[in-house]
């Protein structure tokens, strides 16, 4: 249950904050509009100072690692069932490296429990990726037990990209982001809107092989503007490398 609920927060908290980043940019920020693309998505490149930072990292659920990085598992689509358009039957939640210096973080509804068909997608995509100064004696814990070092990181957001290709996935977007916001943005179904923002962000991020594991984990502290987290707490995000 305490596994539930973590990635419930989790997810529910980064709808909260793309939100809320939607609203404040409306006013300030750069906008345009592609139709059928999906910014960020393509895996590429290494990060250098923290070990096989590379490639696509999918959110696990009460540490299942399914195919793909798609989740859809009853319990779990019952306990984000207000955070995901109506009539989702699978969703993925990914970090993808997209550079040296880059990441996208990922939000992908789909309409099947397979993850084929895709009917909206949230992601948020950040540049100038710096890693600092190691940090040690962090809280091991468990579930997975976690490393008790980390490396501080640096990183500015670039955009938030959306699109719904669905009524559904529309809906669910107007009452996330209100539509009078998504309107001014110039949103369209079926057409990805990119919202610029360069705000900046600190965290601790870690990767490293859980005991009984074997694929590689990344640990994702709490970000925040220019506080470093001091150690791992509930709302640290736990991804496996595919």
């Amino acid at each position: 249950m305490k596994k539930t609920l973590f990635w419930l927060a989790l997810i529910v908290g980064t709808v909260a904050l793309i939100g809320s980043c939607a609203k404040k940019d409306e006013e300030t920020a750069a906008t345009t509009a592609t139709p059928g693309n999906v910014s960020g998505i393509t895996a590429s490149g290494t990060i250098s100072g923290i070990d096989n930072l590379t490639g696509t990292f999918n959110m696990s659920w009460v540490g299942e690692e399914p195919s793909g990085g798609c989740i859809d598992d009853s319990s779990a689509l019952t306990a984000v069932a207000s955070s995901i358009p109506s009539g989702t039957l699978g969703f993925k939640k990914q970090i993808i490296i997209t550079s040296s210096t880059s990441f996208t973080q990922s939000m992908q509804y789909y309409s099947d429990a397979s993850c084929a068909t895709m009917t909206g997608h949230m992601n948020s995509l950040y540049k100038d990726f710096a890693v600092g100064d190691n940090i040690s004696g962090l809280t091991a814990g468990s579930n997975p037990t976690k490393p008790t070092t980390a490396n501080k990181v640096s990183y500015k957001e670039q955009s938030l990209a959306i699109n719904c290709n669905t009524d559904a996935c529309t809906t669910f977007f107007n009452s996330t982001f209100g539509a009078s916001t998504l309107a001014a943005l110039g949103y369209k179904q079926g057409t990805e809107l990119v919202v610029s923002n360069s705000d900046s962000e600190v965290n601790i991020w870690e990767t490293f092989i859980p005991i009984n594991y074997t694929k590689t984990y990344l640990l994702t502290g709490s970000a925040a503007e220019s506080t470093y987290p001091t150690d791992w707490s509930s709302s640290t995000g736990v991804w496996w490398q595919e």
